[in-house]
């Protein structure tokens, strides 16, 4: 049988140096990783989305020679972390916050032009996630996008001139089931010392003045 040598050992470290990061080569594939490691990850059980719309109602009441002609959704933003909690096992509830802003446009002959309105909104939805509320296991949940789609006059008052206007609203709920567990996975050791950052030195321009400042000698 044949024996390791440190040459072969001195091999096996010039290879993994040599592992790019990156995709795998399509046709080659990856090298053989070196070792087997143990490492400490948080491992996802369950996951799933909930994409939705909501409706946000917004009523004002304008004044008669300034009517409003046009609106617009014109922002949102998740005031606070959304806050999962198991209710029992199997069924997650999650509530999150969000400030919806519109736009309404008035006849330019208005000394403000525009007006902005301003609304939060509560959002509380249950969903049933296999195995939560089991030992060991946490929800998480996100909400990666909230997007102001757009808004538009939905009625307005024929006695009083209110004007009822919808916002659309999208919504992505992301919901994670995660434990924190240790894994056994290859690997190619551990990872070589970056290369030095592209830096910047100056965003202004060079400056290099020709020499000598005088103009040309007449001969």
């Amino acid at each position: 049988m044949r024996t390791v040598g440190a040459s072969d050992n001195e091999q096996s470290v010039r290879d993994v140096n040599e592992v790019q990061l990156g995709p795998c080569d399509p046709y080659l594939g990856c090298p053989p990783p070196s070792e087997i490691v143990c490492i400490k990850v948080d491992k996802v059980y369950y996951e799933c989305k909930n994409i939705q719309v909501n409706e946000d109602v917004f009523t004002f009441s304008p004044e008669p020679e300034h009517p409003v002609f046009d609106v617009s959704c014109h922002n949102v933003e998740l005031c606070c972390e959304p806050c999962c909690e198991v209710v029992r096992p199997g069924l997650v509830s999650v509530t999150f916050r969000y400030k919806v802003t519109i736009r309404l446009f008035f006849p330019t002959t208005c000394e403000s032009a525009c007006k902005d309105l301003c609304q939060v909104v509560t959002v509380t939805k249950l969903f049933n996630i296999p195995r939560a509320g089991e030992d060991g296991l946490h929800v998480q949940c996100y909400v990666p996008f909230l997007e102001c789609l757009n808004a538009f006059i939905s009625a307005v008052d024929p006695e009083t001139g209110e004007v009822t206007i919808i916002a659309c609203v999208g919504k992505y709920i992301l919901i994670k089931l995660k434990a924190t567990v240790q894994l056994m996975v290859p690997a190619y050791g551990f990872c070589p010392e970056p290369p030095d950052c592209d830096e910047v030195f100056g965003i202004c321009p060079d400056f290099r003045p020709e020499w000598p400042p005088y103009p040309p000698q007449i001969r």
